[in-house]
């Protein structure tokens, strides 16, 4: 009877410690997902914040020279120009928006194919007034004949940072000799390379051994996640 009352006992215990471990494990699950949705959010939040930064300097930038259009009197083309300008941008931050909540809440990304020569020519059009407030030049190679099967919004926002980049190193040198290049090759049958050139001074060693980590930048007012 001992021996059965002291077993009885043993797996009274056992059965106690076990139900603890389960509810421990379940609280800590309910407080890692918490947290994973909470880093997901700050997540999206900093993209939203890095990605929306370049189409709303734009509109600001054509919503000035719009002011500055009219103060001269201009009723014209030009104005109708910068107008159309500023419709574009603020089509580009809302597809932005949308397309970062569908990444985020699903994961899924949206392909289509894309010609590299409208690609780039994309591309290199958003950045023409940068390059001439730059003193610089835009150097846009001739692209292959080919298309990439892309999630077209998200390559341009990877183009659009990468040549942002380009300028601010660009512009750390003379004037003279500024220089950003845009160009594209094909590598085989189905592979394309495109290459974003500056003429900065280039990355130092920390900056490079850390290039692919979120939130590091070496600018000020960078989120490193360009």
């Amino acid at each position: 009877m001992f021996d059965i009352q002291a077993l009885t006992v043993v797996l009274a215990l056992l059965g106690f410690l076990v139900g603890t471990v389960i509810d421990e494990q379940r609280r800590i699950g309910d407080e890692l997902r918490s947290s994973l949705r909470l880093a997901a959010a700050g997540e999206m939040a900093g993209a939203l914040a890095h990605e929306l930064n370049q189409p709303l300097t734009a509109m600001s930038a054509y919503a000035a020279a719009c002011e500055d259009l009219i103060s001269q009197g201009e009723q014209g083309e030009r104005l109708v120009t910068m107008v159309r300008h500023m419709v574009d941008e603020s089509l580009r931050t809302s597809a932005v928006v949308t397309r970062l909540r569908d990444f985020f809440r699903t994961g899924d990304t949206k392909l289509e194919l894309v010609r590299l020569a409208e690609l780039l020519s994309s591309a290199a059009a958003a950045f023409a007034a940068r390059a001439e407030r730059s003193r610089a030049e835009l150097i846009v190679d001739g692209a292959p004949g080919g298309a990439v099967l892309v999630d077209r919004m998200q390559i341009e926002v990877v183009l659009r940072n990468l040549l942002a980049n380009g300028f601010d190193a660009a512009e750390s040198v003379a004037a003279e000799r500024r220089w950003v290049r845009l160009s594209a090759e094909m590598l085989g049958p189905d592979r394309a390379c495109i290459r974003v050139e500056d003429c900065g001074p280039g990355l130092t060693g920390t900056a490079l051994s850390r290039l692919f980590e979120p939130f590091r930048s070496s600018k000020s007012s960078g989120l490193g996640l360009g």
